[in-house]
């Protein structure tokens, strides 16, 4: 095996200093002549060069790593952000750090240490809870983050967000305008702030159209797929039991 080429083989390919060829690679801090440019990056690709990322990123004071920190990659829902955020990232030149908390509190807060020392460029955090413990760390790090599907109550961090109150309620107005009147709720632990905003929605549904919100007929699920198929059978358990069910997500 050969040994690997170095940015002084690009020069004398390219009949330039190595100074250039850094100020090609890292777009500065001087200006190169387009003709200059493209004799560096021809040179760059007939040798095969690979400039070291690890240098690159010293002299840069960045990794071009962002974290991405989900509770649950078996959910197709967080697989499918993850996917879309990893195709824009690396669009735009970033590798992305996938880390799966698997719902634990605990491991949000490791997984923020472990993405500190990788010294990552920034975080998208799906929160598992509405805890600011894991957000605040980052924060206190001058780390940058960007909170997605949760907002977490004493922050002033950006969040990107939907409206859940008005999804349990358009789900909820659905079925009443399909002839339902006993409509079940299966939801995620209350503590979580956007289940309790798609319970509000369901109940102000069902009180807009001049229903009884029946306490019995609301059932705390869990995250996954058997905890949707506990719930349903303590809603068929009812008596009588409701004739549709608004479920928190589609795994429920």
């Amino acid at each position: 095996m050969g040994m690997p080429v170095t940015r002084d083989d690009v020069a004398r390919r390219a009949g330039v200093s190595a100074a250039t060829v850094s100020y090609v690679i890292n777009d500065g801090p001087r200006p190169v002549s387009p003709e200059t440019r493209a004799k560096v990056l021809r040179a760059i690709e007939e040798l095969g060069y690979r400039p070291s990322a690890v240098a690159r990123s010293l002299r840069l004071q960045r990794t071009s790593t962002i974290g991405l920190v989900v509770p649950d990659t078996s959910n197709s829902y967080f697989a499918e952000l993850a996917q879309g955020i990893e195709q824009v990232a690396f669009s735009n030149g970033y590798t992305v750090i996938l880390c799966h908390t698997g719902y634990e509190p605990q491991k949000e807060l490791e997984y923020v240490d472990v993405l500190y020392s990788k010294r990552v460029d920034g975080v998208i955090f799906i929160p598992a809870t509405s805890s600011l413990d894991p957000i605040q760390r980052l924060m206190d790090q001058k780390v940058p983050v960007v909170v997605v599907d949760r907002l977490v109550s004493g922050t002033r961090t950006r969040s990107v967000v939907v409206d859940n109150f008005r999804g349990g309620y358009e789900a909820t107005t659905h079925l009443i305008n399909l002839g339902h009147r006993r409509i079940g709720c299966i939801v995620r632990p209350i503590y979580l702030a956007h289940s309790m905003d798609r319970v509000r929605g369901y109940e102000a549904a069902l009180r807009d159209h001049g229903l009884p919100v029946d306490e019995s007929y609301i059932v705390k699920g869990g995250f996954r797929y058997a905890d949707g198929d506990r719930a349903m059978q303590a809603l068929l358990a009812q008596d009588p039991p409701p004739t549709a069910v608004f479920a928190y997500n589609d795994i429920m």
